[in-house]
C-alpha cells in the first residue's frame, strides 16, 4: 500500500507540476520543482480528494511541526492519515 500511496502522490504532483513522472523521486524537494504556496494547496485539495482523508494545514502538519520540504514528507503524512482513519 505504502508504494501506491507514493505512486499516486507522485502522479498527482507532476500533474500539478508538469513534470515529467520520471524527472521526481520521493527525494526531490517540492520546491525545486516549482512548488509554492498555492500549488501546495492544490495539491493537498487533490490528496484529500483521492485518499478521502483531511490534511492539516500544508505549513505544519501534525505533531511533528514539520513542513512539506520533499516528496516522502508528503507521503508520510498521506499513509499516517490513511492509517489514522483506518484505526478510527
Amino acid at each position: 500500500m505504502s508504494e501506491e500511496i507514493g505512486s499516486i502522490v507522485l502522479d498527482v504532483l507532476t500533474k500539478h507540476t508538469q513534470i515529467d513522472r520520471g524527472k521526481v523521486t520521493l527525494e526531490t524537494r517540492l520546491n525545486s520543482v516549482g512548488v509554492d504556496s498555492l500549488m501546495m494547496v492544490e495539491i493537498i485539495f487533490d490528496l484529500e480528494e483521492r485518499f478521502d482523508i483531511s490534511i492539516p494545514d500544508p505549513e505544519f502538519v501534525g505533531q511533528k511541526n514539520k513542513q512539506f520540504e520533499t516528496v516522502a514528507d508528503v507521503v508520510g503524512v498521506v499513509k499516517d492519515l490513511i492509517e489514522q482513519q483506518k484505526a478510527s
